[in-house]
């Protein structure tokens, strides 16, 4: 046979190895052997990977030289890879057989030995040199594999008196040996590619994941001690003045803290709004009688929606910092939530009147810009939040991608005084 068709068959072969190497990513007991985390009992299936992969490189081979060239070597290798030396030499003992009563009878008791061999030492190898099958080591390694299988093989027929028939055929020989280093090798390389790509998939994931939860973090930590001390001075105040009235706020301030402590990352935006309105009722009575008023315009499917949790809270809180708290008349804080088409649309209003008390503290853009940050982690350039001046006051609008609603409960709209009744 010419020998340009037998380098474009083993190319041929060779080439459907890289499904092979996608189809060990994808088995489970494969992909755990092939990251070294797998069961003992997972070599059984390494085996049978291997043998599989073994029988369809030696029925597809060609003469040439008159000598069989086949790539039976490439699931043995791999065999020892996934499991060791012995699944190696198990997978190549199947492997021989099969070839010597299928395929090559003359190859007789050596075909046998040779598949042995092969994965005997390849699995001696990853056993002790785990790396020298990783990457481009893969092909000197399984290259000096088959060398040395067939130096002992060679060593072995001149001691038993029966010399190898096929030396003059050490052309064909040295091609499949080359032959089988290649497709082991793009095996190997087809592999650690999809797992790297998975793996660096997961990690980007992650990362967003532990930055979102330590924007949330930070925010909780914002809020608690300024926050705190103030409701806690309003609460004393109240109690003398009004014990009914001092109650209630020890309930929304429960609620508050209760919210802030065990909410799950996503909130129903009921529950953000009922949040909202509970730290309202706190900082109203901090305010003077009269100064803070609150009303919902919560579209009750909106109310629904699935939102990242303390949506609502450093919008509210900059509402009334710098919108009604900042000026010395009376003021409103309005929350809306509707759905557009694709899209979840959330305002917070704050109108105010009366001359402006001063300026506004420092530090202010704190909230918005880590909210705004959670945001395009969360959904990317499909979320935004934009402030629009009002002629009276301010209005933030957060819109984003329509999320899934639950099977909950919805809240009440409509004009309402917080702590109060609507």
């Amino acid at each position: 046979m010419d020998f340009r068709l037998v380098l474009i068959e083993l190319a041929e072969k060779i080439g459907l190895l890289a499904t092979a190497g996608l189809f060990t990513v994808m088995v489970k007991p494969l992909r755990g052997r092939l990251l070294g985390v797998g069961r003992p009992r997972d070599r059984v299936v390494a085996v049978i990977f291997g043998v599989a992969l073994s029988l369809w490189g030696a029925k597809l081979g060609q003469v040439w030289l008159g000598y069989h060239v086949n790539i039976r070597a490439i699931g043995v290798l791999i065999a020892a890879i996934l499991g060791g030396s012995r699944a190696g030499a198990t997978a190549g003992l199947l492997a021989g057989l099969f070839y010597v009563f299928r395929v090559e009878p003359d190859a007789g008791v050596w075909g046998v030995l040779s598949s042995v061999l092969d994965g005997l030492i390849a699995g001696l190898i990853v056993e002790r040199l785990p790396r020298a099958f990783v990457g481009w080591r893969a092909l000197p390694t399984a290259l000096g594999v088959q060398v040395a299988e067939g130096i002992l093989v060679l060593s072995a027929e001149l001691i038993s008196g029966s010399p190898n028939p096929n030396l003059h055929a050490w052309p064909a020989i040295f091609v499949q040996a080359l032959g089988s280093a290649a497709g082991l090798t793009l095996f190997v390389l087809v592999a650690r590619l999809v797992l790297s790509r998975e793996e660096a998939a997961v990690q980007l994931v992650e990362a967003r994941a532990a930055a979102d939860a330590f924007a949330l973090s930070a925010l909780r930590s914002r809020l608690e001690p300024h926050f705190l001390f103030n409701a806690l001075n309003t609460l004393r105040a109240t109690i003398r003045k009004d014990p009914e009235r001092a109650r209630a706020l020890v309930d929304n301030l429960a609620d508050l803290y209760r919210y802030l402590l065990n909410h799950p990352e996503d909130a129903r935006l009921a529950e953000e709004v009922e949040h909202a309105c509970s730290y309202l009722a706190i900082e109203e009575a901090r305010l003077e009688p009269g100064r803070l008023e609150v009303k919902l315009e919560i579209e009750p499917e909106a109310g629904e929606a699935e939102v990242p949790a303390l949506l609502l809270q450093p919008l509210v809180e900059n509402a009334v910092k710098h919108g009604v708290a900042a000026h010395d008349g009376p003021g409103q804080v309005l929350m809306r939530a509707e759905r557009v088409g694709s899209t979840l649309r959330i305002a917070v209003e704050n109108h105010h009147q009366g001359r402006h008390l001063g300026a506004p503290s420092r530090g202010s853009g704190i909230a918005l810009a880590t909210l705004r940050e959670r945001l395009a982690k969360r959904f990317g350039d499909r979320a935004s939040l934009e402030l629009q001046p009002l002629p009276d006051g301010m209005c933030a609008c957060v819109e984003m991608p329509w999320p899934g609603v639950s099977d909950a409960k919805t809240i009440d709209t409509g004009q309402r005084t917080p702590g109060g009744e609507p």
